[in-house]
């Protein structure tokens, strides 16, 4: 029983901090730069292979 109230303040906690916005979320820059790593990364890969 203790165990399931302590979930749900946690669940609680949680939906309080998205409403306040607290939670970083990834920006558009952020996706960019993630894809602009995963390019150069599977270039590398692939040219690796044709060395």
């Amino acid at each position: 029983m203790n165990s399931e109230n302590e979930l749900e303040s946690r669940i609680d906690e949680v939906l309080k901090a998205e409403k306040e916005n607290k939670i970083p979320r990834m920006t558009k820059q952020d996706y960019i730069i993630a894809a602009v790593i995963t390019a150069v990364s599977l270039l590398g890969i692939i040219g690796g292979f044709f060395l």
